[in-house]
């Protein structure tokens, strides 16, 4: 399974005239929208194989985290019994409506299905075909919106589709190097801050001991302040009292 390629006009009507004939419980407008929560990439796989699926588990929302949530349930849980494996960058692009993610991934889960599912896919496409005769108008997503009209060489290879790298891919790609990059800053950062408080915490702890000592060195010069003039106030004593005591010999 490949996400490198490119699907030409001819796979891309392919596959939104079969996503036509199944039953979802959303109207079809924009496809990356539309399957950007992963509700409707559930209930098509429903559709195919009810007891793969438990579609209460998938919950419709436009926040990016849920819908992360969906795909990955829907990675762990259901593709891996297609052997499909959805990596986290495609994933997340698929959820901020990345163009042309969502059909390859489409694309892919087609082949998987008629791998897996042979003579029900010969049923759609046999009912695809009577319904592109019957139709009027087109469908909604026969007729691509301009997010998916680009001016690009048609170098179609085997099996009709593209075989050079997609424009998206390679800008998710670049997406995901800034992103790691950004990541990788942002460690480098929190582990700088977490140093930073570290020696905050040092410095505050010998502040204190500097403030403790200078009260010890308060403390103590007021004692040595205090024995200094108690022994000066007792040697005054004694020499009035020597001097007292001679007087008195003196007289006698």
């Amino acid at each position: 399974m490949s996400w490198d390629i490119e699907l030409d006009d001819q796979l891309l009507q392919d596959l939104y005239a079969w996503i036509d004939t199944i039953p979802l419980s959303r109207p079809k407008k924009h496809i990356e929208k539309d399957f950007s929560d992963g509700v409707m990439a559930a209930e098509l796989i429903k559709h195919y194989f009810p007891s793969w699926v438990d579609t209460h588990n998938y919950v419709a929302s436009n926040s990016t985290q849920q819908k992360l949530i969906n795909w990955g349930l829907l990675n762990r849980k259901v593709l891996c019994k297609f052997d499909m494996n959805i990596p986290e960058q495609v994933m997340r692009g698929i959820c901020l409506g990345r163009a042309r993610l969502v059909e390859i991934f489409l694309y892919n889960l087609r082949n998987r299905i008629d791998e897996s599912h042979p003579q029900q896919n010969r049923m759609n496409e046999s009912n695809m075909n009577t319904s592109r005769q019957r139709r009027s108008p087109p469908s909604q997503y026969d007729q691509p919106s301009p997010a998916y009209q680009r001016n690009e060489p048609k170098n179609t290879g085997y099996g009709g589709h593209v075989a050079k790298k997609s424009t998206s891919m390679q800008n998710l790609t670049t997406e995901m190097v800034n992103r790691a990059h950004y990541n990788e800053k942002e460690q480098e950062c929190q582990a700088k801050d977490q140093q930073i408080q570290v020696l905050q915490a040092k410095v505050h702890r010998l502040e204190q001991l500097l403030r403790l000592k200078d009260v010890r060195v308060d403390d103590l010069s007021d004692k040595l302040e205090q024995s200094r003039n108690f022994a000066g106030g007792h040697g005054g004593r004694s020499n009035r009292q020597q001097y007292t005591n001679v007087s008195m010999n003196g007289r006698k």
